[in-house]
């Protein structure tokens, strides 16, 4: 199951509804890293949608056994500043960087539980992981997804949330009593556009359970620049109501181009800008975490479609490709033209040292409590150091 689940962010995007946002980018940068350094000692909070190993058969607390776990951490996130969340995607690459002591990580979500139509919950919680976060006063999430077989299905979302809401309540609420476990991270995507009013009263509700038990709730998000009823990938989720009651909103601006369209910046900063500026008129900034992607993607122009490259890949890529990398000024984003071996085209949108740190900035020069990214294990020490610098 964990290795469907490292594949499934990007599973997702090739399967994603061809709604088109209205407005095409923004400019979206970073918070203030520096400050960042010296909040990790204060134990702040967390993503998503990361030494022991990644795989099934860790030791680890199950989504069915929480039920009689111990009672759940206390630390505190709705007031926090200057968060690192980062995505563990159950890689063993991922856990090495999850338990990392070199990254300014602040806080984890554990991308591996699934809810079912009928609420009950699937996955299995790394309880070294959890431990290690402990230990380096991490805050851990548990990110609960409605993925289907190959991808985010609404139909669970709707037996989760509507049919069955009362059963996926408890199920989360005892889970989130897990030992060392800081609260939940609910990462429903693809929802149907009806089910909007049912999120937003799943989540008030959740939430309320939640912090009867001193939990924190986080709720990942697409991004958007306006409330558009026509655009059924992110019209289910209504911003304003849903920040009232999450205690951290994580903004997913990433995936603005993917294999299945054009190729274009896989989070281009204008884009980000425009949706970071339009949650803040609907959330309270310090509420909100802009998503941040250490991966690009690579359009085979002849063929269609693509394939994701990881931030830390890039380099060899680039080596082998002996393609001379082009700077796009208005979204920050590099990409690259090259042929490949059976002669077909391609096209590479990626993520640089230099743009990451201008859109780390947003973070800052917008008052939001800090910055996420999909997904540890993906990147290499310069990611930390442009997002250090931006922030």
């Amino acid at each position: 199951m964990i290795g469907r689940l490292h594949a499934r962010r990007r599973i997702q995007v090739l399967a994603r509804p061809t709604v088109k946002p209205k407005y095409k980018k923004f400019d979206g940068s970073l918070v203030n890293v520096v400050r960042l350094i010296g909040a990790l000692g204060a134990a702040l909070v967390l993503f998503g949608c990361g030494g022991g190993g990644g795989s099934a058969a860790q030791t680890g607390t199950s989504a069915p056994a929480a039920a009689s776990a111990p009672a759940a951490s206390t630390q505190p996130i709705a007031s926090a500043a200057n968060v690192v969340l980062g995505y563990y995607d159950g890689t063993t690459e991922s856990m090495t960087s999850a338990m990392s002591a070199s990254t300014p990580v602040t806080a984890v979500s554990l991308d591996v539980i699934l809810v079912a139509t009928d609420g009950s919950l699937s996955g299995t919680l790394p309880s070294s992981l959890l431990s290690s976060d402990a230990a380096a006063g991490k805050a851990s999430y548990a990110s609960i997804s409605n993925f289907g077989a190959t991808d985010f299905d609404p139909d669970i979302g709707h037996g989760a949330m509507v049919t069955h809401r009362a059963a996926t309540i408890q199920n989360i609420v005892a889970l989130a009593k897990t030992a060392n476990l800081t609260g939940i991270n609910i990462d429903f995507e693809g929802i149907y556009p009806a089910d909007r009013d049912a999120y937003t009263s799943f989540v008030t509700d959740l939430a309320t359970q939640l912090h009867a038990i001193h939990s924190s709730l986080v709720l990942s998000v697409p991004a958007k620049t306006s409330d558009d009823p026509t655009n059924t990938w992110t019209w289910p989720f209504n911003y304003a109501a849903i920040g009232q009651s999450a205690d951290i909103i994580q903004v997913m601006t990433y995936d603005e181009n993917v294999p299945s369209r054009s190729p274009g910046p896989v989070a281009g900063s204008d884009w980000m800008l425009e949706s970071l500026q339009y949650a803040a008129s609907q959330i309270p900034a310090s509420k909100i975490l802009l998503g941040l992607p250490a991966y690009g993607y690579d359009w085979n122009l002849t063929a269609g479609g693509g394939t994701s490259v990881a931030y830390k890949e890039m380099p060899a890529l680039l080596a082998s490709t002996g393609a001379t990398p082009q700077w796009d000024a208005a979204t920050r984003s590099a990409y690259i033209n090259y042929t490949a071996s059976d002669s077909s085209a391609h096209q590479v949108w990626y993520e640089t040292a230099q743009g990451l740190q201008a859109k780390a900035q947003f973070a800052k020069t917008l008052g939001l409590a800090g910055v996420s990214m999909w997904a540890l294990g993906d990147e290499d020490a310069t990611f930390w150091s442009a997002v250090t610098a931006g922030f």
